[in-house]
This record gives structure tokens, C-alpha cells and sequence, in this order.
């Protein structure tokens, strides 16, 4: 039930401005549980019609779901940044996400190694921040530790930016997009941030590459250029 909030000088106040968000948030969260059941009737309904899953249909259902997970999510990270006055916690929140998100950092033999337990979202995906910004804070922290303990921060004036795409080998091969429908612009650019001259063509080149295993994941992998076929004849014969 919504409370009435009261209005200073004829103008909505702060806590007008909230319930709205709050609203707003709880409208979202219901059509995502409302998605979510709708999946698991037709998940039950085609198991007991034919004994198999009409994947496509159920695909439907859970994409549609998961854009309204994407864009709560996303509404909750704006209240966050509003009504979060200490500072320090905003940041323990942000610093959280990398740990939510399962982000891995490394740099061995002069590669460095970015895991993430989740695909790149397509090209035209409406909502991305979902990855990103967690990735931005994750390089940040990383990069922040290796300075205070005086380790080396890789840069790379030329290098070969690498992903490596891994889907769930269970699921429909029908997932697998082709490699110009992944949206590696955004990811680039955070990783430039930190460890490349540029993004541009004269500076950098990228290699994608798909494979089934037992999760969904990306690798990135970021190297000198002229390490890129010594590292690729490694992948190819697990040298």
C-alpha cells in the first residue's frame, strides 16, 4: 500500500522521489517472479506432453525475465548511489559486486589472465552495466593491491587481446553466437583503462575463439603481440 508522503512548497521532497523509485522497483520485481513461474509451467507442460523441452519457448520466457532482472538490478544501483550517504559502504557495495560477479585477475609469464563465470552479452544487448562496472572495480582493486605490495602492473604498448568464449556443452549448440555479435567494445575499454596505450587498430589486435566445456565463461587473455602465437600454439596443442 503506498503511503502519502507530504510536499514541501508545492514541489515533491525526497522521500515522494524514493517512493516512486521503491514503486517503480517492486512493479519490476514482480513481472521478473511472474516470468520465472511462467517458465517453470511451461518447463513442467512440455516434460509431461512429449517428454522434452521445447527450448526455444522456455528461451523466451527466461530472456524476458532476465531483461527485468537486468533492469532492476539496475534501478537498485541507482537507489544505492542516492540514498548511500557513508561513502565507505557505497564502496564495500561496489567492492562486493566483484566478488558477486566471480571476477579472477592474474598476470603470469607476462599474460594477463581476466576469468569471468559469464558470456559477453550480444552487441545490442539494451543493458550491459550489469558486467562492466564490476569489471572496471575489479581491474581497479586489482591493479590498486599489486601497487601497494610493489608488484609490477602489466602494461602493454602493442598487444593481442584474446577471448575465449565457453558454453555450456549440455545446452542447445543453436547458443553459440557468431564472434561480430559480441560486444567486445565496452570490455576493450576497460581494460585500456588499465593496461593498454590505446584500443586503436595500430596498437592492439583481437582474437576470439568458441569452445563447449563444462560452464558457460569468458577468458581474456592480454599479451605482447609477439607472444600471441607462441601462447595460441599452446591452446591449440596443450603445449
Amino acid at each position: 500500500m503506498k503511503s502519502n508522503i507530504i510536499k514541501k512548497g508545492g514541489e515533491p521532497n525526497a522521500l515522494a522521489k524514493m517512493q516512486k523509485q521503491l514503486d517503480h522497483v517492486q512493479r519490476i520485481s514482480g513481472e521478473v517472479e511472474q516470468r520465472v513461474a511462467e517458465a517453470r509451467g511451461i518447463l513442467r507442460s512440455y516434460c509431461r506432453k512429449d517428454g522434452a523441452v521445447r527450448y526455444d519457448s522456455l528461451n523466451d520466457m527466461i530472456v524476458d525475465a532476465a531483461k527485468n532482472s537486468e533492469y532492476l538490478t539496475e534501478r537498485l544501483r541507482r537507489l544505492t548511489l542516492e540514498l548511500t550517504l557513508d561513502t565507505q559502504k557505497y564502496v564495500d557495495y561496489k567492492n562486493a559486486l566483484v566478488h558477486i560477479h566471480g571476477i579472477e585477475v592474474e598476470y603470469v609469464q607476462e599474460i594477463l589472465r581476466i576469468s569471468m563465470p559469464v558470456l559477453i552479452p550480444h552487441r545490442k544487448s539494451a543493458y550491459t552495466d550489469y558486467l562492466y562496472q564490476p569489471l572496471y572495480t575489479a581491474l581497479r582493486n586489482w591493479c590498486a593491491k599489486r601497487a601497494g605490495q610493489g608488484q609490477e602492473i602489466p602494461f602493454f604498448e602493442k598487444g593481442t587481446v584474446c577471448f575465449l568464449h565457453c558454453y555450456e556443452k549440455g545446452l542447445p549448440l543453436g547458443r553459440v553466437r557468431d564472434h561480430d555479435n559480441i560486444e567486445e567494445k565496452h570490455v576493450l575499454d576497460v581494460i585500456s583503462n588499465f593496461f593498454l596505450r590505446s584500443d586503436g587498430g595500430l596498437y592492439i589486435n583481437v582474437y576470439h575463439e568458441s569452445r563447449l566445456g563444462e560452464e558457460d565463461g569468458t577468458c581474456i587473455c592480454v599479451m605482447k603481440q609477439e607472444a600471441f602465437p607462441e601462447w595460441l600454439d599452446r591452446q591449440n596443442y596443450g603445449g
